[in-house]
């Protein structure tokens, strides 16, 4: 199982963003292989309804609605599992933030990959593989090369 780094998420959507034509090009090849089961971090929802509708990052933001709309879209699909955090998950995040010294800016990746982990994700499909490197858990696809 692959698991999904939010940014693949915005830049699938947000037609200007320099990674969109990557992220679409990796999409299609995932689309196709109906092998491939996805894993989704819950919060990955929470950030990319954030980010993608916000005015003073982007020209023409998403509303709240069509938003809320890709993330319905993306749970109804029968490939896609949705994860949530437990108490191995959490444990594992504070963990890894007092090993590695992570600061507050960290949390969120932190407990995407202990999430991952704790679910026998292998993979992360993520356009800043610097995030996850770390760990030193997962193989990083990093949609965002040539």
């Amino acid at each position: 199982m692959t698991g999904i780094d939010t940014c693949f998420l915005i830049d699938l959507y947000w037609q200007d963003s320099p990674r969109n034509k990557n992220a679409r090009k990796l999409y299609s090849r995932l689309a196709e292989d109906e092998s491939i089961k996805i894993a989704m971090y819950f919060n990955c929802f929470n950030e990319f309804l954030h980010v993608i509708t916000d005015a003073k990052r982007f020209e023409n933001p998403l509303s709240v609605k069509e938003a809320v709309n890709i993330i319905d879209l993306w749970c109804d699909l029968d490939r896609i599992t949705v994860l949530y955090p437990d108490d191995t998950v959490f444990k594992r995040t504070i963990a890894w933030m007092n090993m590695f010294n992570l600061g507050r800016n960290r949390i969120n990746d932190t407990q995407m990959a202990a999430c991952y982990l704790s679910n026998n994700i292998t993979s992360i499909i993520t356009a800043n593989p610097k995030d996850f490197e770390i760990f030193q858990s997962f193989e990083l696809m990093n949609y965002n090369l040539p």
